[in-house]
């Protein structure tokens, strides 16, 4: 997709005050050589002093838009923080590897300080040449990319946040001693801890259940709602409402600020009392701790209500996005709740286990297609076996903010637009879409609400504060 043509960059905005140097200050006394660096940068890296376009990749290359702040101040935060980690876990991880683990730190510490300083500096992607076992797939990726779009702020947004992902943790992957090292594993597993509470009173809430439409769309909104734990959320975003926290205490309070809710058709998709077929659903998760609680008290909901005879997870299959469940934080999660002190998590905690066991919850087999570039819609070219495996499912869950944009491929559409149009072909069965709005990637709203919203908040599309359930029906196609 071509850039405008008429485009600003560089110099003075509108947002900006003149200055003559560097040393010039503001009224309030404060040193503006960072807004002086902003423009230089800008100006250095062909940054645009606009929105993203309508139709068109989200990319760096728009400073008014959530993929310049991504890339601009977002990962370079997520690098720190693991360096910071690294460092901090230093003495821990030399007494869990051994003592040849050390010198390994100092290596993998002075890589990931080389990436940040490519991603800061806008520079091109490089390939991969250790032992990955998604080598080839990336590779051929990056090779394919219009020289024009093979770095950081001038390729699509998510194929830059995927590369800088897939790229750290390859620095571990690589390493002789430290392979096993999950560089995210402590905040993943605090995202549950800290919740305890949380888990117990959804525990007890929904141990008495109708099998309702009603009960089956509550459960949806908690799933929705348990993102906002997510704890790699930008630390400079304002602070979410009261209602999002708390959503336990009246569900329907947020209601307002579900700008699709197809609740309704997902019953109805799934509602197998009169046919009494088998009946599998795929869930695509999205964060491991609370969130990852929520899903599992909703896949309960599902087959013991009979909406499903058996729930496969697919995970990711090495650290990712920070809070992205991996097959290690599935199972953690089963082993925490199950050998809990407190009675009634532990038995829920053994239920989902005991549900594992009888294959009623089942681990899906790792794919790397899950953490690699590709659009969803390159699925089926990509990773046929994958698709094909899809498509025995009933329904289709996508969890959460990046599962969106991957289904989307990225592109700024008109908020309008039909999803099963955005999802240019990829239907292998019927889809369930579960997000918050962090991203200004969404499609499927009435007329007039994202004008609506803008006025209020210009931001509203990255705030978090917004979310959808949307549906997409298969079953024509595939004869459900």
């Amino acid at each position: 997709m071509e850039s405008p043509s008429l485009v600003r960059y560089g110099g003075q905005t509108e947002d900006e005050p003149k200055t003559n140097s560097h040393s010039e200050r503001t009224d309030d006394g404060s040193n503006i050589v960072s807004r002086i660096f902003k423009t230089e940068f800008d100006a250095k890296y062909k940054i645009y002093d606009m929105r993203t376009p309508l139709n068109a990749f989200m990319c760096g290359q728009y400073k008014r838009s959530g993929a310049y702040n991504t890339l601009r101040n977002r990962l370079p935060v997520v690098l720190t923080n693991v360096i910071d980690t690294l460092t901090k876990d230093k003495s821990e991880l030399v007494a869990e590897f051994g003592e040849a683990a050390r010198e390994e730190l100092k290596i993998i510490i002075g890589l990931i300080s080389r990436l940040k300083y490519e991603l800061q500096t806008d520079k091109p992607f490089q390939g991969f040449d250790g032992q990955e076992p998604d080598r080839a797939l990336w590779n051929k990726f990056l090779n394919l990319l219009p020289d024009e779009e093979r770095t950081f702020f001038r390729s699509c947004c998510l194929y830059s946040e995927c590369y800088m992902h897939r790229k750290l943790y390859s620095f571990v992957e690589n390493s002789i001693f430290l392979k096993p090292y999950d560089y995210h594993v402590k905040i993943k597993e605090n995202s549950l801890t800290s919740c305890i509470d949380d888990v117990l009173s959804l525990t007890k809430y929904t141990r008495r259940t109708d099998n309702s439409l009603e009960m089956f769309g509550e459960l949806l909104r908690i799933s929705l709602w348990s993102n906002c734990n997510d704890t790699a959320r930008d630390p400079e975003a304002p602070p979410l409402p009261a209602f999002n926290i708390n959503v336990l205490e009246d569900v329907s309070a947020a209601d307002e600020f579900i700008l699709a809710n197809q609740v309704a058709e997902i019953w109805q998709c799934l509602d197998n009392r009169k046919q009494k077929k088998p009946c599998q659903v795929v869930f695509v998760l999205d964060n491991a701790g609370y969130e990852l609680f929520t899903d599992f008290i909703l896949a309960e909901f599902m087959i013991e209500k009979g909406l499903a005879t058996k729930v496969l997870f697919h995970v990711k299959a090495h650290p990712w996005f920070v809070t992205d469940v991996t097959a290690r934080d599935f199972k953690w999660t089963l082993e925490y709740l199950s050998q809990h002190s407190d009675y009634i998590i532990s038995l829920i905690g053994k239920k989902f286990l005991q549900f594992l066991a009888e294959g009623k919850f089942q681990l899906a087999p790792i794919s790397h297609f899950w953490t690699c570039p590709y659009p969803y819609y390159r699925m089926r070219d990509t990773d046929p076996d994958l698709y094909s495996s899809l498509q025995q499912s009933k329904l289709i869950v996508f969890k959460g903010d990046l599962n969106y944009r991957k289904l989307l491929q990225d592109v700024c559409w008109d908020s309008t637009q039909d999803l099963n149009t955005c999802l240019r072909g990829f239907l292998p069965s019927n889809i369930c879409v579960v997000r918050r709005v962090k991203a200004e990637v969404i499609c499927g709203l009435t007329e007039g609400v994202s004008e609506t919203l803008s006025k209020k908040d210009p931001h509203w599309m990255i705030s978090g504060n917004y979310g959808v359930i949307q549906f997409v029906d298969g079953s024509r196609e595939f004869g459900y």
